[in-house]
């Protein structure tokens, strides 16, 4: 037998054999070479994912768990010959479910797929001599590829020209950046920290690392979806209780006739009874609701520019207590502009504006500081240069060895060894409290030894620069605090300067603002709760934070746009990038601001919390139902064990419950405005009121029924029937009505509206059954009016018991959730 071989060795293999194309890194390679490595496959092209196909979507619609069982009880139900239309409403509702399901879903992935075209990372390749924007996936081997800060690397490739600095955390689980120099090798999904270059894909597609990216973000920092996992677990406790009680309903059926005794009722009753149960015990109104809130969530985000990449972090977005804001994009909008140059050494204004221009120009950085410096250098003739070091967040400066003028270095107050003054230390305190953003022009004495900067050196001036502090900024902190989320900036810039310009957006506590140059990661826990503000934070260091901030049992969101974001965002629960950040930021996060705009934030959490909310309100309505039907069928299962009453409910029962004291409502109220907070566990929160409901629910009809196995002359079979239908009815609207509570106009307007249809629906069901109305169709609630005594007796038992058991459940739904509230905030 020949060894398997995988589609990375296949690769390796054609690589291999491939000719070799060795394009200088000006001209890269020529049309027909690219054409020739397409015909051999030789592409970055990978076989991935990224929604579901439409044959999923068709398949997982049509063929879930709970549709199988409903489709064949519907066709167990049509060969027993049951006729009455009313009895198959529960296919009409499946019909519904699956047409909503699949519309959704296709409308989804067609939104999802056309926002994913604009955050799709990119690469930059040279060829015939011209650089070109490409999809990384067009990469093909020997392409030449230009490589920038925050680009990802796109496959192998060999650096062929410039100096680097490579995070390859995703690949070896190192947090430090690698010094990538000409010669070396940069690895697929890696991404670059600083600096820029040249290099060669040397290994593409399945033989390179470019599909490690998306595999790690998937299983680092990706929320365990509590929801999900309660939902999961609902269908399937549910899913194999059905199936046991329809098991044993069958046997009760079949062992007599297998044993040579005749059955005790008809095919078409068992039939009747093995449909009841099954069909109220099933809660597939639940898994639509599911997925279809999500779904409708997705949508509207979309038409906030927000690019959902995980659809359970809009349950992480209601949850969220804490966010975590960078304060460029959030608080300013990224630009800034040079305020003034206060000068120390034997430098002028002007020699200082060409020198830190010069710096820029040497290493090539992009970020807004060096946007500023350029700007302010402009007119002006850069001097040569023969090494430099570009920006690197962990080092905060840049240096570069100018032609003719020594070894200049233009970096953060601090980070750079010097022999600094008071004077000088005071004149950028009192630069940073106005909340300028300032930086000091050094000549070094030493020089540039293995990428950085050796020895002491001597300050020649002080750049200010001020940030512009975006329009809403304030607006958008003011919601986020009455809504009842704390604030904190993590920033790389001075905390003084974040510190001021947090106080003037609006920042709660924006005076407790810490530096944490130098601090140890050990000390991070102390001082997460303590500060609002923290400045000149290492990217290991937001990420320690936000940890931090979990293990204090918060629920964190974080806001970033660069690399040096990347760790933290891993981290949070909820991670929200801007489409213009770095590929690194984009691709790890479950939200990304198409926009470039964190100011739809209120407008993303509100909607985060508008879905889990309705959701979490709507979800006790169907489980009710389901735990009513599981103690029911257990107990008649045992009373027909014994020769007594066999499950006495068919699937017209329940239709004002199926209908119009779950499905409709469920559906308006899961669209309804609320910006409220989530608060404790979701599985909980739904037992709370279904447990009750539906124990009380089962009690109320077992009462009834036991006063006609122990007096049949004050009730008969049918009128027990009839009283039960309109005894857990009328109890399934107390648990609408608790679930529509604290009541808004929106929420009673819900209620009132399907009270009022239950009851047309009662004097609807009784005229056709009377004959009033002259339509052959049958009852709808399946209920013999005309076996049913309706004296004061079993009236007022019937009432006597929806009142107690109304009582009951209120009283304990209302003592459930008060101890849990209590022991949340004992937490």
């Amino acid at each position: 037998m020949k060894p398997i071989r995988y589609a990375s060795q296949l690769m390796e293999e054609n690589i291999a054999k491939a000719p070799i194309y060795e394009a200088s890194v000006g001209e890269g390679l020529t049309g027909e070479q690219v054409n020739s490595r397409r015909k051999a496959f030789l592409t970055n092209r990978i076989k991935k994912q990224v929604t579901k196909s439409y044959f999923r979507i068709f398949f997982d619609n049509l063929f879930s768990f709970f549709n199988i069982i409903l489709f064949a009880i519907a066709t167990l139900m049509f060969v027993a010959g049951i006729d009455s239309l009313s009895s198959y409403l529960f296919v009409v509702i499946l019909a519904a479910n699956i047409v909503i399901g699949l519309v959704s879903d296709i409308r989804a992935r067609v939104l999802v797929d056309r926002l994913r075209l604009l955050t799709d990372p990119k690469a930059k390749v040279i060829r015939d001599g011209k650089k070109e924007e490409i999809a990384i996936e067009d990469v093909v081997l020997s392409d030449i590829v230009y490589l920038d800060t925050g680009d990802q690397v796109p496959c192998d490739c060999l650096l062929l020209d410039g100096n680097l600095s490579a995070d390859e955390s995703l690949l070896t689980g190192e947090a430090e950046p690698v010094n990538k120099r000409r010669g070396d090798t940069l690895l697929g999904a890696s991404f670059v920290k600083s600096g820029h270059g040249y290099c060669r894909a040397v290994k593409v597609g399945a033989a390179s690392y470019s599909e490690t990216l998306r595999t790690s973000a998937q299983t680092f920092g990706r929320p365990r979806s509590e929801i999900k996992r309660s939902t999961l677990s609902i269908f399937l406790v549910t899913g194999i209780a059905s199936i046991l009680v329809g098991l044993a309903t069958f046997l009760t059926y079949y062992v007599p006739i297998w044993c040579g005794r005749a059955a005790e009722y008809s095919f078409r009753e068992f039939v009747l009874q093995l449909s009841g149960k099954m069909v109220a015990m099933i809660p597939s109104g639940l898994y639509l609701l599911t997925s279809l809130t999500l779904a409708v969530g997705v949508i509207a985000m979309a038409r906030k520019r927000m690019n959902v990449q995980e659809l359970y972090c809009i349950e992480m977005l209601a949850r969220v207590d804490t966010v975590c804001f960078d304060k460029t994009g959030t608080l300013t909008d990224g630009t800034l502009s040079l305020h003034g140059i206060d000068l120390l050494g034997d430098v002028s204004e002007q020699e200082a504006r060409r020198l830190a221009y010069s710096i820029v120009k040497a290493t090539g950085d992009r970020n807004s500081t060096a946007e500023a410096l350029l700007d302010a250098g402009e007119g002006t003739e850069a001097y040569g240069s023969t090494l430099n070091v570009p920006f690197d967040s962990s080092r905060k400066y840049s240096a570069a060895t100018l032609k003719g003028k020594g070894t200049y270095a233009v970096g953060a107050f601090g980070f750079v060894k010097s022999r600094d003054s008071a004077e000088l230390s005071s004149r950028i305190e009192s630069l940073s409290q106005k909340g300028y953003r300032v930086l000091v022009l050094y000549r070094v004495k030493k020089g540039i030894e293995d990428g950085a900067i050796e020895g002491m050196s001597e300050p020649l001036a002080v750049f200010s620069f001020v940030d512009t502090i975006k329009p809403d900024a304030a607006a958008n902190i003011k919601w986020f605090v009455d809504s009842g989320v704390d604030i904190k900036v993590i920033s790389g810039d001075d905390a003084l300067t974040v510190g001021r310009i947090a106080e003037l957006v609006g920042v709660p506590n924006a005076g407790r603002a810490i530096s944490m140059n130098g601090v140890p990661l050990e000390r991070i826990p102390d001082l997460a709760d303590r500060y609002t503000v923290f400045g000149r934070v290492s990217p290991e260091q937001k990420a320690a934070l936000v940890e931090a901030l979990q293990k204090k049992g918060h629920k964190v969101a974080m806001t970033g746009d660069g690399v040096n974001d990347i760790l933290a965002l891993k981290k949070a629960d909820c991670s929200i990038a801007m489409a213009s950040g770095s590929a690194a930021a984009r691709n790890i996060s479950h939200l990304v601001a198409l926009d470039n705009d964190f100011s739809h934030l209120p407008e993303v959490v509100g909607e985060g919390r508008r879905v889990i909310n309705n959701l979490q309100r709507t979800a006790s309505l169907f489980l009710s139902k389901t735990i009513f039907a599981g103690v029911l069928s257990v107990v008649f299962l045992i009373s027909d064990w014994c020769g007594g009453v066999s499950y006495p409910f068919t699937t017209q029962n329940m239709l004002l419950w199926e209908v119009l004291s779950i499905g409709v409502p469920a559906f308006f109220l899961s669209l309804q405005p609320t910006r409220e907070r989530l608060h404790g566990s979701f599985l909980k929160n739904i037992l709370f009121k279904a447990i009750p409901a539906g124990t009380m629910e089962s009690l109320v009809v077992l009462v009834i029924y036991l006063s006609f196995l122990i007096s049949p002359g004050f009730m008969s079979e049918e009128t027990a029937v009839t009283m039960s239908v309109f005894a857990f009815s009328a109890l399934s609207f107390v648990t609408l009505f608790r679930v529509s509570l604290p009541p808004s106009r929106y929420r009673l307007a819900v209620f009132g509206s399907m009270l009022s249809l239950a009851v047309l629906v009662v004097f609807l069901d009784v005229a056709l059954a009377k004959g009033i109305i002259p339509l052959d169709i049958g009852g709808l609630l399946g209920i013999d009016y005309a076996a049913t005594y309706f004296g004061p007796g079993p009236l007022s038992l019937c009432i006597a018991a929806f009142a107690v058991g109304a009582a009951l459940f209120v009283a304990i739904e209302s003592y459930l959730v008060r101890r849990s509230r209590r022991r949340e905030a004992e937490k």
